[in-house]
């Protein structure tokens, strides 16, 4: 079973990012409350920015307690 982490790389890998329209990130903070990122601007260097900051468990690298856990790429 893929990591989330490893299927948004290979979703970011497969789409043309330039096309998308919308990402949007669930992230889980630490005092367990989800926050929802949604972006509409500058799609493929934002993808680029999950991919490097977030660790293979999708933990961020500078604060681990804060993780995404879910994802959504929409391409019209």
């Amino acid at each position: 079973m893929l990591r989330l982490k490893d299927k948004f790389v290979n979703e970011v890998t497969d789409t043309d990012m330039f096309a998308a329209k919308v990402l949007v990130v669930a992230v889980q903070l630490p005092s367990g409350a989800v926050e929802t990122i949604t972006n509409y601007h500058d799609i493929p260097l934002k993808a680029k920015y999950y991919m490097d900051a977030y660790d293979e468990n999708f933990r961020l690298k500078t604060n681990p307690s804060i993780r995404i856990i879910g994802y959504m790429i929409a391409v019209v």
